[in-house]
């Protein structure tokens, strides 16, 4: 009995201290969750593993770069065109993806310079002042594409293609160059990119057309069945490239706050087709954000109006609507999430407006875009157009009628 007692006792003390071993074990080598720190500061606890499946970038979209006569002429009164952007290049450098609608063409030693009215040909320092904003996509394809014929389109295309990292979508070299689709991999993600105008301001020769994409049909110029099965087969296309399909339209009514009727069917066949971010320009005015479909969401900024304008008084604005000498001033910037998870399922977060004012003084000089928020009263009093009514009030107002809360 007694032998029976003290192996008892071994028994238990032996598996009272293997059982302390474990613990102490399983306390060291389990990890601390780790803590994720949301915009509201709340922590929360995220899987690592799912986490290392979900891939993000940050965009940046702005509108049109429209440089115009009174610009160059500042610079060849000695304005330094390199302070035109400085108060925005953060935006460019802290993202993933920028993109914008290069507006004018540009041109060689042998291409005239032109600002004014319907025709533009920038000089060649007008590209390396874009480049120096650190795009990767520049939609070439505007009304504006033409201006200078086939030796402005291919000037522009060759300027950015051998002076720059940055793609060129919209307008092409010839059939392999528009066959080479324009896809990017940002963080993981495949972007694939096609652009479409409404039409040029300059008639195309025939055997040139294929060169400059349209999305009306260049017989009947409607989008029309024939126009519609055309950008079918290039959306499919680029989609089976790509995770993330980006569309950038040159459409619209100039100086309008609204969307078109037009706008919202082509809006409505792109989202059909699975796009998932509609990239609006033309109007050289706001107009608004909107999260369309039903199965499929697609992201549609019908119009993201000015980046760049450099204009005080804008002959073709309508009669009686000289409201649109102001709105010409200011255009959006706008700022999102696109995420993509392990099943490739698309979401978009923190999407983000802002306003960006064209600055320049009563003298037509000394221009600078200026974000909204840092635009001080001494900037607006200072400003060309501040007797003419572009006040802070009026950006702000026609920024808050235009563009829904959850996008501001």
């Amino acid at each position: 009995m007694v032998k029976r007692r003290v192996k008892s006792s071994v028994k238990i003390s032996f598996f009272i201290i293997i059982t302390l071993l474990v613990g102490v074990i399983a306390i060291i080598t389990i990890p601390e969750p780790k803590k994720n720190f949301n915009s509201d500061n709340k922590t929360t606890i995220t899987n690592t593993t799912e986490k290392k499946k979900i891939k993000s970038a940050k965009l940046t979209l702005v509108g049109d770069l429209l440089f115009e006569s009174p610009f160059y002429q500042s610079v060849k009164n000695g304005y330094d065109a390199n302070n035109y952007f400085k108060n925005v290049k953060d935006y460019f450098f802290n993202d993933d993806l920028s993109i914008g609608n290069m507006e004018v063409v540009v041109g060689d030693d042998t291409l005239p310079v032109s600002g004014d009215g319907y025709n533009f040909c920038a000089p060649r320092y007008i590209g390396d002042l874009v480049s120096s904003l650190d795009f990767q996509i520049l939609s070439t394809v505007n009304n504006h594409s033409y201006d200078r014929g086939l030796e402005g389109l291919v000037s522009t295309i060759n300027y950015f293609k051998d002076n720059t990292s940055i793609k060129t979508v919209g307008t092409y070299l010839n059939d392999d160059d528009k066959n080479n689709y324009r896809v990017l991999d940002i963080n993981g993600i495949k972007f694939g990119f096609l652009a479409y105008t409404y039409g040029t301001n300059m008639r195309i020769n025939s055997s040139e057309r294929n060169m400059v994409s349209f999305y009306r049909n260049s017989d009947t110029r409607k989008f029309d069945d024939i126009a519609k099965e055309n950008i079918k087969k290039e959306v499919l296309a680029v989609k089976n490239l790509s995770d993330v399909m980006i569309v950038m339209m040159h459409w619209g009514n100039e100086f309008t706050f609204e969307e078109s009727a037009e706008q919202l069917e082509v809006a409505t066949f792109l989202n059909e087709l699975g796009v998932d971010i509609v990239y609006g320009s033309h109007s050289h005015s706001i107009q608004p954000v909107k999260m369309i479909g039903d199965t499929h969401k697609t992201l549609v900024y019908y119009s993201l109006g000015n980046f760049v304008s450099n204009d005080d008084d804008i002959a073709r604005t309508p009669k009686g609507q000289e409201t649109f000498d102001n709105a010409y001033q200011f255009g959006l910037l706008s700022t999102f999430n696109v995420i993509m998870d392990e099943n490739k399922n698309i979401s978009f977060d923190d999407i983000k407006t802002e306003p960006i004012v064209n600055y320049f003084d009563t003298s037509m000089n000394n221009w600078t875009l200026i974000p909204f928020k840092d635009y001080t009263e001494d900037y607006e009093k200072s400003h060309f157009r501040y007797n003419l009514g572009l006040t802070k009030e009026f950006i702000n107002s026609t920024y808050t009628n235009v563009i829904d809360e959850q996008y501001r």
